[in-house]
């Protein structure tokens, strides 16, 4: 490993070894190791060139991200700098031995952490996924580009079972350099519970009050990130109304003090356009970007997820054929048009339902030794039904 100090010279800056309750407590998580939050990483990497602020900021991001968590120890070997040297790199105590000047880091070091940045994301987005960039995806991905230039709130409006969420998972994984942040709410969390999402999307750590924490996640937002709020909706599903008010307040109030760029993902639209000319009045204007998503999952949406599965999107006239056995052993044809049944699970249960019956449908064809086709399509269908109906207790 490397490091500026020479090896006949006693380090002048030690990293504190854990107190033994401490490490026993944490035990070797990869977000304990990371013993750091991004408020405190920016003020003390503030005086580091751009490139070398950008590289450890997008490293902190990508190793504490659950999705591909990686412990401090190994990104030290994966780069080829010590762990000490890193852990003063980001306490901003990486000093010249002798003069006791801070000292930019190395420039090669730099240049390790981008090169492993790329090779990471290159793995990340090899990985088999389901995700499909359908065209009301690239909506999702138009509102979060559109938050970032403009530096403003940008308001996504879509019903539930779209693939909002999926989308923003997308945008957010795509762009995790530093500059992305998503919060995905819980129901009935509160002003606590939301400002504490927001932090922990910000790798800070949620060891203060309410009132500090905000000052924390502030201090954490520059200009040219974005944060992602999913599911602002379920704000409203607090013991309070007021208390609703409050945070979108607080939103508002960040993006005024960070101008990051910011988007507001609602699956209701009537909670907000029932207030938008008196209590939300404030942040409504701001969100001058709203952007509307289909009702439902369009044609051109589940053509290109059917493609990526190996499926044709089906003529209208299509039957799909399945033998099934009841319960006496007697096996029976059913047939049924494979077009209806994506337009009606489509229109009403949403994308979900129908992606898992393609799911389905692959499991069946494959343990068949066959290609997936509308006829398994059918089947898994008419199985999930029959998981839905409820058996008599007695015959």
């Amino acid at each position: 490993m490397k490091d500026t100090a020479p090896s006949n010279t006693p380090d002048p800056n030690p990293a504190p070894e854990p107190e033994p309750e401490v490490q026993r407590n944490l035990g070797s998580t990869v977000r304990a190791s990371w013993n750091f939050s991004l408020d405190d990483i920016r003020q003390n990497v503030s005086r580091y060139p751009a490139p070398a602020q950008d590289a450890l900021v997008s490293a902190f991001l990508w190793c504490i991200d659950p999705r591909h968590p990686m412990a401090k120890t190994e990104f030290a070997r994966r780069v080829g700098y010590s762990d000490n040297v890193l852990y003063k790199l980001y306490t901003g105590k990486y000093f010249h031995p002798q003069t006791r000047e801070q000292m930019d880091p190395p420039v090669d070091l730099v240049k390790s952490i981008k090169d492993f940045l790329a090779l990471e994301r290159e793995r990340f987005d090899g990985r088999p996924t389901d995700f499909v960039l359908t065209p009301t995806a690239r909506k999702v991905v138009t509102a979060v580009d559109l938050a970032r230039e403009s530096q403003t709130p940008v308001i996504l409006f879509g019903p539930s079972q779209i693939g909002k969420t999926w989308a923003l998972r997308y945008c957010q994984a795509q762009q995790n350099h530093g500059k992305t942040a998503m919060a995905e709410l819980d129901a009935a969390c509160g002003i606590g519970g939301m400002v504490r999402c927001i932090a922990d999307s910000l790798g800070i750590s949620d060891k203060s009050n309410t009132g500090a924490l905000i000052q924390r996640v502030r201090r954490a937002l520059t200009p040219n990130m974005v944060l992602i709020i999913d599911e602002v909706h379920l704000l409203k599903h607090t013991y309070r109304l007021n208390s609703f008010f409050a945070c979108i307040e607080i939103l508002r109030r960040t993006q005024d003090f960070t101008k990051c760029g910011m988007v507001l993902s609602w699956t209701n639209l009537e909670d907000l356009r029932a207030h938008k000319e008196k209590e939300l009045l404030q942040a409504w204007r701001r969100g001058v970007h709203k952007i509307y998503l289909p009702a439902m999952p369009t044609k051109d949406d589940l053509a290109l997820i059917l493609q990526h599965n190996g499926l044709a999107f089906p003529e209208a006239s299509l039957i799909a054929t399945v033998r099934l056995r009841d319960k006496r052993g007697r096996i029976t044809p059913v047939t049924d048009n494979p077009y209806k049944i994506l337009r009606q699970t489509a229109r009403d249960e949403g994308l979900k339902a129908v992606t898992e019956r393609i799911r389905y449908a692959a499991k069946l064809a494959k343990r068949a030794g066959q290609k997936i086709s509308w006829d398994h399509f059918l089947e898994a269908h008419l199985i999930i039904l029959q998981e839905q109906k409820q058996e008599p207790c007695w015959d």
